[in-house]
């Protein structure tokens, strides 16, 4: 099963950082907080997701890493949103990443945009492939420019699953996914996404606690694990280093070391 730290937010981290009252963050001041954020977590995790500075300033002897591919931000389309890509697979290569992963804006129910993500997922899988590298795929479903908030949330599970069944056929490894809402839902995305296997994405919307049970349930009924990010470091973000070092081993570990263990009891194997 794969524990892996979230941790290759950019322009998101500065704005996690301006969410607690820190403005114009400096990249050295992000380094330093990733560096201390790894050396809090890095011992229980199975691997960590990092930007590709990070990668190169930051990575403990014999933890896995994978770096972005993605291009922050999205480009609109008739509502809907496209991705590009800002890294290349020989860039992963470059800073000595075991593999790569693509965040991808996807509705498999919007013809403008699904089929053109469909063809950006084909080029990244096609370069990893070329270079021996792995990719995860991490399809975030969104509200369309047009659609209510009740429409989006009932549609919300189904999107999911249909996304990760149209992603699971397009050469790529794994994918990292949302909750879609339940065990039940869980259980469908599981087969919808076979044959790959997939992992529950952990974002700073979801507290520790609620993640927590979102993950035994996905674990439950297929997941293979978790990369969670904000959930497990977001409260360290603001407070002086030596407060940052304390609330990272008081906080951030013990949780990290929790949702370790809820997979190792619970998450189907690779």
């Amino acid at each position: 099963m794969l524990c892996v730290l979230a941790l290759d937010h950019r322009d998101a981290m500065r704005n996690a950082f301006r969410r607690v009252g820190v403005e114009d963050v400096s990249v050295e001041t992000m380094a330093e907080t990733k560096a201390r954020i790894i050396e809090a977590v890095a011992a229980s995790a199975s691997g960590a997701l990092l930007d590709h500075d990070a990668a190169r300033r930051s990575r403990p002897d014999g933890l896995g890493v994978l770096v972005p591919l993605e291009r922050q931000g999205y480009a609109a389309l008739d509502g809907g949103r496209l991705n590009e890509l800002e890294f290349a697979a020989t860039d992963a290569v470059a800073v000595g990443a075991d593999g790569c992963k693509l965040l991808l804006h996807y509705r498999a129910d919007h013809r403008a945009t699904a089929a053109r993500q469909h063809a950006l997922v084909a080029r990244a899988a096609d370069e990893c492939q070329r270079v021996g590298l792995p990719l995860v795929v991490e399809p975030i479903v969104y509200r369309l420019e047009d659609e209510s908030e009740d429409a989006y949330l009932a549609a919300f599970a189904d999107l999911v699953v249909a996304g990760a069944e149209t992603l699971s056929g397009s050469g790529v490894d794994m994918l990292k996914l949302q909750y879609p809402g339940d065990r039940s839902a869980c259980e469908r995305l599981t087969a919808a996404a076979a044959p790959l296997r997939w992992v529950l994405l952990g974002g700073g919307e979801v507290d520790a606690e609620e993640f927590a049970v979102d993950l035994e349930a996905a674990c439950r009924a297929g997941a293979c694990g978790f990369m969670a990010g904000r959930t497990v470091w977001g409260g360290a973000l603001g407070l002086p280093a030596p407060e940052q070092r304390r609330w990272l081993a008081e906080r951030a570990r013990p949780l990290f070391e929790r949702l370790a263990s809820i997979a190792h009891a619970h998450a189907a194997g690779i």
